[in-house]
């Protein structure tokens, strides 16, 4: 008996061709899937080729709008279908506030934002169409705990969410399930980079962790499995927080209270 969830479906994931979004891809084609990766990366084709002959790239600047719908046409008419969208593709562009210059804004506003919202519209055509499917928006952590340095960032993740539950009211009708991951702390090449380089202090964000580590790419792909699949039909417009309790905003430190003073041998 085949039991993978996804099997005979066409997804197309952008950004997936490094991070969450290729972890996504991984997971998918595992669960039977027909995936195509959109992306902008050079080393895209290599990258999606270890995924078998399941998988296939789509080169592209998600910054048009015009490559957007031509690139929705082209999957389309490949597959006479597109079950799934993952809106993974992102940038940071950490920058102070008083020094953001408008093209960086204008750059990260128009990937983490409009970027999803088109994608939305041109796959959501046909999926009206064609009865329905799953719409998976890749948001972050960032939405609800602060990272200074990042306006550009958490404004458009921000928007993310908002367009997820937008949509996700808007859409059911067309039997378009719409909803949205919130990645916590994901040791992606995102963040390696940093941490390796001493911006970023692992000790610290640990610290505010109620489960104490990083999470990983593959927990993230498992949820966003579920999110494609009729075992979560009745989920919409929701923006999931995969974070490991971050957004509870235990201070830095807090839990060593707990293991201070939570001993065994005191209860009653």
């Amino acid at each position: 008996m085949d039991c993978k969830r996804l099997k005979d479906k066409v997804a197309l994931i952008t950004g997936g061709a490094r991070g969450i979004g290729y972890g996504i891809a991984q997971k998918y084609v595992a669960e039977g899937a027909r995936v195509v990766v959109a992306d902008i990366l050079e080393e895209g084709p290599q990258v999606v080729a270890r995924l078998g002959g399941v998988a296939e790239f789509y080169h592209i600047n998600l910054r048009s709008r015009s490559e957007i719908f031509d690139m929705a046409k082209a999957v389309y008419q490949t597959y006479g279908r597109i079950d799934i969208l993952v809106n993974c593709a992102g940038v940071a562009r950490p920058c102070p506030t008083m020094r953001l210059p408008e093209d960086m804004l204008d750059e990260v506003i128009d990937i983490n934002m409009k970027a999803p919202l088109f994608c939305c519209q041109a796959v959501g055509r046909y999926m009206r169409r064609d009865g329905g499917g799953s719409i998976i928006n890749i948001s972050s952590g960032n939405t609800r705990m602060i990272n200074v340095g990042r306006v550009p960032y958490g404004i458009t993740k921000g928007a993310v969410n908002m367009l997820t539950m937008q949509l996700g009211a808007e859409w059911a009708m067309y039997n378009i399930k719409v909803n949205a991951i919130a990645p916590g702390w994901i040791r992606t090449e995102m963040v390696e980079k940093p941490l390796k380089s001493g911006i970023l202090d692992e000790k610290k964000i640990l610290s505010v962790s109620p489960i104490g580590r990083f999470g990983t790419v593959g927990e993230i792909a498992s949820l966003a499995t579920f999110l494609a699949c009729e075992e979560s039909n009745y989920i919409v417009g929701q923006v999931i927080f995969a974070d490991g309790g971050w957004n509870t905003g235990i201070m830095p430190d807090g839990l060593d209270y707990i293991r201070e003073n939570d001993i065994e041998e005191d209860w009653e």
